[in-house]
């Protein structure tokens, strides 16, 4: 697939809690090619951590210790996003902890579509699992950090586009036609869960379970 655009993104938390964002990863794709990678460190609340947060992307407190809060970076992130195509990799996760970290800091909604790379893959791909690790591994994609918001949103979008690649569609609109889903949409009025939901029971199920 040809000129498409969207922006990868990727949420690390710092607690159970999912507003709990300490690091945002970007990759901006434009005519199908990634053009720009970025991410930011963000202060948690109290610049509190569990143990297990830590243990699985090794940001610490005195990592984040200086480092500007979510409402702060949502500046930086937000002209990304707002009115375009975002691509995660779990949108079951990604597109809640955005929901929840706005909510908690008494934000507006930014307006955009979305798609989940990991759906895609499943729908597109044959693999014993559709983890980012397993998919980049399977893909020959490098995925050097893992549980790093800036590689992850990288590695989601290569991933997206290898899925897109395997459909043999030339657009997103007849990617949904193709797998009978429909793509989530985010804003301040409308909020819908499971992007990608299937008329087809049959592809309705072999996509759940994320």
């Amino acid at each position: 697939m040809e000129n498409v655009h969207f922006v990868a993104i990727d949420f690390e938390t710092a607690t159970f809690a999912r507003s709990s964002i300490c690091e945002i990863g970007i990759a901006v794709v434009h005519d199908s090619v990634i053009r720009e990678k970025k991410s930011w460190l963000v202060k948690p609340k109290y610049n509190y951590y569990e143990d297990f947060n830590i243990d699985i992307h090794g940001i610490t407190p005195a990592m984040t210790k200086h480092s500007p809060s979510f409402k702060t970076v949502w500046k930086e992130v937000l002209p990304y996003l707002d009115g375009g195509i975002v691509v995660s990799h779990n949108t079951s996760f990604d597109m809640y902890a955005l929901k929840e970290a706005l909510d908690e800091n008494g934000m507006d909604y930014p307006t955009f579509d979305y798609f989940c790379s990991m759906r895609t893959a499943r729908y597109t791909m044959d693999s014993y699992n559709y983890k980012l690790d397993t998919l980049c591994e399977k893909l020959d994609i490098s995925l050097e950090n893992h549980h790093r918001a800036g590689d992850d949103a990288e590695a989601c979008a290569k991933v997206f586009l290898a899925a897109l690649e395997c459909s043999g569609v030339e657009t997103l609109d007849k990617l949904q036609e193709k797998y009978s889903f429909k793509k989530g949409h985010f804003s301040q009025t409308e909020h819908e869960h499971n992007p990608q939901l299937s008329t087809n029971k049959n592809k309705s199920q072999r996509a759940s379970g994320d």
